[in-house]
C-alpha cells in the first residue's frame, strides 16, 4: 500500500515519532515526587457488610446467567 502512497509512509513515520515524544513527556515528571502518606479510615463493619451483600448479588446474578445460557443452548440443541 505504501508503495502506491509514498506520502502516507513519511505521514505515518512523523505520526509515530510525534506519538513517542508526546508519551515520553506526558508521562515525565518534572522533578522529584512528593510522596505522601494519607490515613486511610478503616471501613465500619456496616459498609463491609454491604460489600459482601453486593458481591453475593453479583455471583448469584452471574450463576443465574449461566445457567440460563446453559439452558437456552440445550434447548436450542435439541430443536
Amino acid at each position: 500500500m505504501l508503495r502506491y502512497m509514498p506520502a502516507l509512509g513519511g505521514l505515518l513515520g512523523t505520526a509515530a515519532l510525534a506519538s513517542l515524544i508526546a508519551g515520553l513527556l506526558l508521562s515525565y515528571q518534572w522533578g522529584p515526587g512528593d510522596p505522601r502518606l494519607v490515613k486511610v479510615p478503616r471501613a465500619s463493619p456496616e459498609m463491609m457488610q454491604i460489600l459482601r451483600d453486593e458481591h453475593r448479588l453479583i455471583a448469584t446474578m452471574v450463576a443465574l446467567q449461566i445457567a440460563s445460557d446453559k439452558k437456552l443452548t440445550y434447548s436450542e440443541a435439541g430443536n
